[in-house]
């Protein structure tokens, strides 16, 4: 009787950990996604790109409307195909026409105009996640980053640099106009959700664990 009632101690104590780290990684994958709720796991599962349960955040980070997960997309091992971006429409948030991009070089291959103030100035692919969890750890510290590895080690500061390039509503990019840090919380909920097993097993393709 005594061993039964300290296994339902420990069930009771450990249940809202095991909880709260997956909720850290689901809240990531929503802000990930740009969900104003949740990710529906089964009609992403069937598309290759992320779909909401519910509305879409319009202004994403308080940006041009692109969200992480339009250039990073599941079925793309997170990343994302001249084949995919012939059938997104043509008001995809991914084709916002306000920042230095070439439209052309966007279409036909999908690079995009990086820019790292006195380092980077160039336009390239967007870069596979899905091996994240591989050089990463759980806080976000990386062997190395970007296509070129040649980025920041620190997975919160590419998540706000990725934001500053991509998602700012002008050529400008100043922050709270343009668009908004994301806060600590936030970082560290993206930063759960791209090192998480959701990621580095395509758990969005993939029925398990569900």
């Amino acid at each position: 009787m005594k061993r039964w009632n300290l296994a339902v101690c420990l069930l009771i104590f450990i249940a809202p950990v095991v909880g709260f780290a997956e909720s850290q990684e689901r809240k990531g994958q929503r802000l990930f996604a740009g969900c104003l709720k949740k990710v529906d796991d089964k009609a992403t599962l069937k598309a290759g790109v992320f779909i909401c349960k519910g509305d879409r955040d319009p202004e994403p980070f308080g940006g041009n409307g692109r969200a992480c997960g339009d250039c990073h997309v599941p079925g793309d091992n997170f990343g994302l195909s001249a084949e995919r971006i012939a059938t997104l429409p043509r008001d995809h948030p991914f084709f916002f026409r306000g920042l230095d991009e070439d439209q052309n070089l966007l279409r036909a291959h999908g690079l995009v105009h990086v820019t790292v103030p006195g380092r980077i100035d160039e336009f390239r692919q967007t870069p596979k996640l899905v091996h994240l969890q591989s050089t990463c750890d759980k806080k976000g510290r990386c062997d190395s980053l970007g296509l070129n590895g040649d980025r920041v080690t620190n997975l919160c500061v590419f998540t706000f640099e990725a934001i500053r390039n991509h998602m700012a509503k002008s050529v400008n990019r100043v922050a709270g106009q343009d668009f908004r840090v994301p806060t600590k919380k936030e970082c560290k909920w993206l930063v759960a959700y791209m090192v998480s097993d959701l990621v580095a097993d395509q758990d969005e393709r993939n029925e398990k664990n569900r």
